[in-house]
């Protein structure tokens, strides 16, 4: 199959694109591959909800995902986790055996990166799922979900998982500018919630554009989504980039579109629908949250937003989430597709770029393999990492190694740290823009970028005494010979 932008998936990922048009489609497709779980037993919404997520967390590799629907309190609700959470499960959506390495991942994402030509399908409001049961008046979230306390700590429910879609209040009508992201959604009453957004965000250049110009802003807020749709809400793209078009490439598929009542273009086969409107210049406290950094967020005055209308299909699904300190489904789900973005940035200046890991913590710490050109270069990739969007207010250590070292292998990025780096390789930049919750800020909101280049050394660097290393064979023969010790290992073909 090849896709509009001219990338041949292979023919297990078309059959997954074709398959798999919602939430509901890929928890059949993760049952068959002994990725998905019913819980059996009845289980309290805290702590019983949040232990068990942790605890499939906690296995980053094959976690299934996990469907409640014995939720004490909430009868006939139903509630998912862990979707996202282990290198399996994507694997299966990206149409791989779930035994897939994180670094193959990597790259099977990078030959799908980069279109901002959307694949879509329109469905008509009468014909889309997400419309079969639709309330106009008298909301109630804490009847409509199944809601609980992510983290014990926090200072009240929270909706983790939601895809939110917004419009550009100053230009509405240009798609590129509608926003799909992930933010954190506390209600506030049955029908308000106050939603965090930081400038830097596009949901937080809407608000402000909203607040300033005194215009409207009206979202949609959906929870359970298809999956390919959720890992690009999460992702630092472009401000005029799409996020419909980056999930729908990615997939090689249409993804299935429909309009809210307020204009935005939502899923047509999401489970839950709430459309609402910003409150301007209205701010409710919220807080504290346990974040991804595995610390609580403070108490902040947040905007404030009112539901004019809800939707959802028939018997649905709350998609939630478990975030705290790692490794939980928060880095899974955002790990990889943080990663793609900062390396299609930087390849197109520097084309020595072999790789990024930037999954810990949201790119809290990044490894970057690099083909150093001359002594020093790869200190200057680090700066150019610096100024990408996620960069700014993400990227606080960076670490550069070889481009024989791999950075999703935290033995070699070791093995560079302790025989590569000299102190002048160290750099510490003080007082930078840095994520607000980023809890060793002394003030919220700035904060050091680290730089520690460990590649070898390139004239005109002093070699040193002992500078010859030893070449660890890596090739295409040896990943070759690697699947077939794991097809052995399985019983696969000899």
């Amino acid at each position: 199959m090849v896709t509009d932008k001219g990338v041949a998936l292979s023919a297990m990922a078309h059959q997954v694109a074709k398959r798999v048009r919602c939430l509901r489609d890929f928890l059949d497709l993760l049952s068959e591959h002994a990725q998905y779980v019913q819980w059996p037993d009845a289980v309290l919404p805290e702590p019983d909800i949040r232990h068990i997520a942790v605890a499939a967390g906690n296995d980053p590799g094959g976690g299934p995902a996990i469907l409640f629907d014995r939720i004490r309190g909430y009868p006939g609700k139903r509630l998912a986790v862990n979707v996202h959470g282990s290198f399996a499960n994507l694997a299966i959506l990206m149409g791989q055996p779930k035994t897939a390495t994180v670094r193959e991942l990597f790259f099977d994402l990078i030959k799908r990166w980069g279109s901002d030509q959307p694949l879509l399908e329109w469905v008509a409001t009468d014909q889309a799922p997400i419309f079969e049961n639709v309330r106009e008046k008298d909301f109630n979230l804490y009847e409509l979900l199944p809601l609980h306390r992510i983290n014990a700590s926090d200072g009240g429910f929270y909706i983790g998982k939601a895809c939110v879609v917004s419009r550009d209040p100053l230009d509405p009508d240009e798609f590129g500018k509608q926003n799909v992201g992930i933010y954190r959604i506390q209600p506030m009453g049955g029908d308000t919630f106050t939603l965090l957004s930081i400038p830097s965000h596009d949901m937080g250049r809407h608000i402000m554009a909203a607040e300033q110009n005194g215009k409207p802003l009206h979202i949609s807020v959906m929870l359970g989504n298809h999956p390919a749709m959720v890992l690009f809400a999460a992702t630092p793209v472009g401000y005029e980039e799409s996020e419909y078009a980056y999930a729908s490439q990615m997939m090689g598929a249409p993804l299935r579109l429909t309009k809210a009542a307020n204009g935005t273009d939502i899923l047509a086969d999401s489970e839950i629908l709430i459309e609402a409107e910003l409150l301007l210049n209205h701010r409710e406290t919220e807080g504290p949250f346990g974040e991804f950094p595995g610390s609580y967020s403070g108490v902040r005055k947040v905007p404030l937003f009112r539901i004019t209308r809800i939707a959802h299909r028939t018997d649905p699904i709350f998609e939630s989430i478990y975030i705290g300190k790692g490794w939980t489904e928060h880095d899974t789900l955002i790990g990889l597709n943080t990663s793609a973005p900062v390396y299609a940035q930087l390849k197109k200046d520097f084309p020595e770029v072999e790789a990024v890991n930037a999954m810990y913590q949201h790119g809290m710490t990044a490894v970057i393999s690099v083909r150093n050109r001359y002594g020093g270069f790869a200190k200057s990739v680090a700066m150019r990492a610096l100024g990408t969007p996620h960069g700014l207010m993400y990227l606080k250590n960076i670490i550069l190694v070889d481009e024989t070292v791999d950075p999703f292998n935290l033995n070699d990025v070791m093995w560079a740290l302790s025989t590569r780096t000299r102190a002048t390789d160290i750099i510490v930049l003080p007082n930078m823009a840095m994520v607000p919750i980023d809890p060793s800020a002394e003030v919220p909101g700035k904060g050091h970028h680290l730089i520690i280049d460990a590649t070898s050394f390139v004239a005109p660097d002093n070699l040193g005494a002992d500078p010859h290393l030893v070449e660890r064979p890596h090739s295409a023969e040896i990943d070759a010979l690697a699947q077939r010790l794991r097809e052995l290992q399985q019983g696969g073909v000899t």
